[in-house]
């Protein structure tokens, strides 16, 4: 279960980012994740194909693989893979036969980074892709509990804010979505648009006072008025909702604001431990791992894991010359 959210600043910079909840520690040493970067021009070698990196990108990747939770590249693009029950998959034979090319999930935030430097680009080139079932390796070895393949959909964002949305639906095949930016988890993407219209009633203003009757005059309680019905559990379509209209009620703010804001709208649906137990009966609970915060114009990612409130930060360079990995800081900082 996750959550992502774009944002602009006044001079149209676009901030983007994602929170990772799932039910285990992302940073178990089984697990492992580290914002690892790879330059451009670099042979990289996949599960079932290689390529060679256009762009230089970074990101959260998983056991030092290709498995990367979110990342951006030099041309500005930033995404990540989020869960989605409804996913599905094809053999690579019958992909083939479909005049698909196939892919594996867990490998595809690496390979549309290092391949693609636009949204059209990303847009075109998955009218011919299929996501192939198979087991990946570096996951099952992370000890996560959750099998592969894991089913996900996958949303990229530009620093012009333009979005789109991937869902492999279709017998692995993708439903291609252009984003509001805004996505969660199930249902598809669709359905959570249709959903919104439940509420259109919501308001950044209060309402101050309803005229019922000539006797009756209702006044309201302090203040907040207008979001009066804004769902507040943390189920993937009440995360949409809430996260949708924040995020667009947002107060302007200057570029330099930009990932305090996205932390602060992001603050309302990060899962804390303990809330989401998955049984009655059961200890393990769905909570919040980290949140990442990209700055698209300067290409420039923030991490902050669910144990300590310090942020990781760095720059992908375009001239990076090497593979290189940065682990996350766990210490909490003050300025004093």
């Amino acid at each position: 279960m996750c959550t992502s959210i774009s944002i602009q600043a006044t001079n149209q910079d676009t901030f983007w980012g994602r929170t990772m909840d799932f039910t285990f520690d992302p940073f178990k040493p089984s697990v492992d994740s580290k914002i690892t970067a790879y330059p451009q021009n670099f042979k990289i070698q996949g599960m079932q194909q290689s390529w060679t990196t256009k762009y230089a990108f970074a990101g959260v990747n998983v056991n030092d693989s290709l498995f990367f939770n979110d990342g951006i590249n030099s041309a500005g693009i930033a995404g990540d893979a989020q869960y989605l029950e409804e996913a599905s998959w094809d053999t690579a034979e019958n992909l083939q036969k479909r005049s698909l090319k196939p892919i594996i999930g867990e490998e595809l935030v690496a390979y549309v980074l290092s391949n693609f430097g636009s949204i059209a680009e990303i847009k075109a080139a998955f009218t011919h892709f299929g996501q192939v079932k198979t087991d990946y390796p570096d996951w099952e070895a992370a000890h996560t509990g959750i099998p592969t393949p894991i089913p996900m959909h996958f949303t990229f964002c530009d620093n012009n804010n333009h979005s789109i949305i991937l869902e492999p639906v279709n017998n692995g095949a993708f439903k291609i979505y252009d984003g509001i930016g805004v996505m969660t988890n199930s249902p598809e993407y669709p359905w959570h648009l249709d959903n919104l219209r439940n509420y259109i009633h919501l308001h950044n203003y209060n309402l101050g006072h309803q005229q019922l009757t000539s006797q009756l005059n209702l006044q309201q309680i302090e203040s907040g008025s207008g979001l009066v019905g804004l769902p507040g559990d943390y189920t993937a379509p009440s995360r949409f909702v809430r996260s949708t209209f924040l995020s667009k009620y947002l107060a302007p703010f200057e570029r330099h604001q930009g990932i305090t804001q996205l932390y602060n709208v992001f603050k309302t649906v990060m899962i804390p431990q303990g809330i989401e137990h998955v049984a009655s009966d059961s200890d393990t609970c769905d909570y919040t791992g980290y949140w990442s915060g990209y700055d698209l114009a300067q290409r420039c990612l923030y991490v902050q894991p669910e144990d300590c409130l310090t942020m990781t930060k760095f720059v992908l360079k375009a001239d990076l010359k090497q593979k290189t990995t940065v682990a996350i800081n766990h210490d909490f900082q003050t300025a004093d």
